[in-house]
């Protein structure tokens, strides 16, 4: 079972994104000086950028602030090829707004946005630096009893632990990561990927996986318990959490990862759009976007208060000296092969 829409960049894939989003852009071009539009990830994470930030930040400056989900990113290729995009910031990862800088964003002007209180080693030419996280496996506590899975090898062991599991489609949502993990290679050695031993270790749990496109599904799955296992993105699990469902979480060998804000090349807002991302990443922002969702700050001088809800889905609080960093120059350099390479995959 695949709960998928493809994104194989295809003649005819490409021919229909880019028809999509000139006809988009047909009835949005005159769009006002005074609005900005950002695409993210959708959900409970766009709620609460909203009541958090986009809310105040009109009430503040007069500027509307429009989000789109999801931060497709075939979408941002074909709106910017077609030379007129009706998005003006995207929620993005580090590989991408490294990989994709002066090509499909544009440069920060670090004139308005405030960069003293970020991490300079997360700071880019073409990103800023939005939330740290890590990717976690979570499963479902009824399923699995007394007798849970307590590492990535648990998740590709499906006949000591059967059942239904979950993957994001993409391939920096760290499918290939953790197959690797799990077939007993080193965290400090996970770089150059092995493709070849990724895939054949994916292999062996394919039949019995989902795959899926957005936050939402992977919320929805965890929810109904239609997945028993999920290589999941913390906000999504703990919003499933919140409403219900009854999950656990392994905190062994979680993934590092981060998000940045990236300015869409050719916005037709791009100072507001640099204003935008600079009220995001105020630490009055982060202290109140992280004390609603299970992320941590960017901002050094942010304080968010979560509560214990979200504190299960948050690195912060289950320090351990097992966390695996990402290489996002290796990510930065490979995300088109890597894309490539996974796609072909699931798609075979």
């Amino acid at each position: 079972m695949r709960i998928t829409r493809r994104f194989a960049v295809t003649a005819t894939a490409g021919a229909a994104l880019l028809a999509m989003s000139t006809a988009c852009m047909s009835s949005t071009s005159g769009t006002s000086a005074n609005t900005v539009t950002i695409a993210t990830t959708g959900g409970e994470f766009s709620s609460v950028l909203r009541s958090t930030v986009f809310d105040p930040f009109t009430k503040q400056t007069g500027v509307t602030v429009k989000d789109d989900s999801p931060n497709n990113e075939a979408k941002l290729k074909a709106m910017v090829t077609a030379g007129s995009p009706t998005w003006d910031i995207f929620h993005s990862s580090p590989a991408r707004s490294r990989a994709y800088c002066g090509k499909y964003f544009e440069k920060i002007d670090y004139s308005i946005v405030d960069k003293s209180k970020l991490d300079p080693d997360q700071v880019q030419p073409c990103g800023v630096p939005l939330l740290n996280s890590v990717f976690l496996l979570v499963y479902n506590k009824k399923k699995y009893g007394d007798t849970p899975p307590t590492s990535w090898k648990d998740f590709y062991d499906t006949k000591k632990f059967p059942g239904k599991r979950g993957i994001m489609n993409y391939a920096k949502d760290a499918g290939m990561e953790t197959a690797l993990l799990a077939d007993g290679v080193p965290g400090k050695k996970l770089y150059p990927l092995d493709y070849d031993r990724a895939f054949k270790k994916l292999n062996t749990i394919r039949s019995q996986t989902s795959f899926f496109d957005t936050g939402a599904q992977q919320e929805q799955a965890l929810q109904s318990g239609s997945v028993d296992m999920m290589l999941a993105w913390p906000s999504r699990a703990a919003e499933a959490a919140s409403n219900g469902a009854d999950i656990g979480v392994v905190w062994n060998q979680p993934l590092s990862y981060s998000d940045t804000l990236a300015v869409v090349k050719g916005s037709p807002n791009k100072t507001n759009a640099m204003k935008l991302i600079n009220q995001i990443v105020s630490a009055q922002s982060q202290s109140k976007l992280f004390s609603r969702l299970p992320y941590s700050p960017v901002n050094s001088a942010a304080d968010p208060k979560p509560s214990k809800t979200l504190k299960d889905f948050m690195l912060k609080y289950h320090k351990n000296d097992s966390v695996v960093v990402r290489d996002n120059d290796w990510w930065a350099q490979h995300l088109d092969e890597a894309s490539e390479k996974w796609t072909s995959w699931v798609n075979r």
